[in-house]
């Protein structure tokens, strides 16, 4: 395969990069020196050993044999594994699996290169964006409390209307500023590992029917009535409480927001489910394309109908929800049509699971 391209094998054998070439039966055809570096030893060594036996010598966790140690090809670098080096350290990776073509053998290409800098430069990113969230809610929210007292008129001075709905369009840019704040911050600490969980008995169906009362004068504020089907004897679900309470308000509040002109209702549900609890939120709105489905959960991704709909909003809070739900151990998902809805489900274990 290689022997026969003289300038390939040069090329293989030079690249920084650490790389293997692997059959469908996860046999190691051939592998190049940065990969045989990796695990201190020599190429021929390597050659016609199976990825499995290979990954016991790098694997932190040798139980779990998981992806790059595949042979499924990926469009793009992953950077979702760590390796054990020889001196023990044990480091993160990127990872590319690309198919090789016009090859009886089907093979692979595995290329692993050391992501300890990309890491490095995510964890400045989160620390810099933490310090300056917190920079800035300071002021924002003493901002929040001096249009409080301006709009309450505690101090006895006179304001005319004018002037009130001037103090409550600030008060409302303000709050849109402290939602941003939190959620950047939420962002960092999920991407730095320091988002806490306080796990304990949660009652989803009372939390759902709290969250929805909170909404109502959001909602009649959006001509939207929020149409609720909460069983009374539903088990409790294992969750911090605080935290999955601001994902069903994520979900809501976007539910509302997105409704289309004359449909008024979105729909709450709570159900049991292959020994989980499901919550479904489903609204008549603008939907989503079907190309944007599959990135709705990522970091600041909108979906061009509602970027277009001058609906406001960051890309965050549908990312927060599903870091938020799994690391509860549930799952989020959703289904759409443009033009006819959305409905955004997820789903949490049962306390004592």
């Amino acid at each position: 395969m290689l022997q026969s391209q003289p300038l390939w094998e040069i090329l293989f054998r030079h690249i920084p990069t650490a790389v293997l070439v692997v059959d469908q039966k996860r046999t190691i055809l051939e592998s190049n020196p940065p990969f045989a570096k990796l695990i201190a030893t020599e190429s021929d060594v390597i050659k016609g050993k199976t990825l499995d036996q290979v990954v016991l010598l790098l694997q932190p966790n040798s139980k779990t044999l998981t992806t790059p140690w595949s042979t499924i090809p990926t469009p793009d670098w992953v950077a979702d594994q760590k390796i054990k080096l020889d001196s023990g350290e044990i480091v993160p990776i990127a990872y590319q699996i690309l198919a090789i073509p016009n090859d009886d053998l089907e093979p692979v290409l595995i290329m692993i290169r050391d992501a300890r800098r990309e890491q490095e430069l995510m964890e400045l990113r989160s620390e810099f964006v933490s310090i300056v969230s917190h920079q800035l809610r300071t002021p924002a929210s003493a901002v929040k409390w001096y249009l409080e007292t301006l709009i309450d008129n505690r101090r006895g001075n006179p304001v005319n209307e004018w002037q009130v709905d001037k103090l409550h369009q600030a008060y409302q840019s303000n709050e849109r500023m402290i939602s941003l704040i939190n959620d950047l911050l939420n962002v960092s600490r999920l991407d730095s590992g320091k988002f806490e969980l306080h796990a304990k008995s949660v009652d989803l169906t009372k939390m759902v029917e709290e969250v929805k009362n909170e909404l109502v004068h959001f909602a009649s504020a959006h001509n939207v009535e929020i149409i609720s089907q909460l069983p009374v004897d539903l088990p409790p679900v294992s969750a911090d409480a605080d935290k999955v309470r601001e994902v069903v308000l994520n979900l809501l509040t976007n539910a509302i927001k997105y409704n289309r002109p004359g449909h008024h209702e979105v729909m709450v549900t709570t159900t049991m489910k292959n020994h989980m609890v499901e919550v479904a939120v489903q609204d008549q709105g603008i939907g989503i394309p079907k190309k944007g489905q599959e990135h709705m959960f990522e970091k600041f991704y909108r979906a061009d109908n509602a970027v277009e709909s001058q609906t406001e909003g960051s890309g965050l809070g549908l990312y927060i929800a599903r870091e938020i739900i799994r690391l509860h151990g549930g799952d989020i998902w959703l289904t759409s049509e443009e033009g006819v809805g959305t409905t955004v489900y997820f789903n949490l274990p049962l306390y004592g699971n």
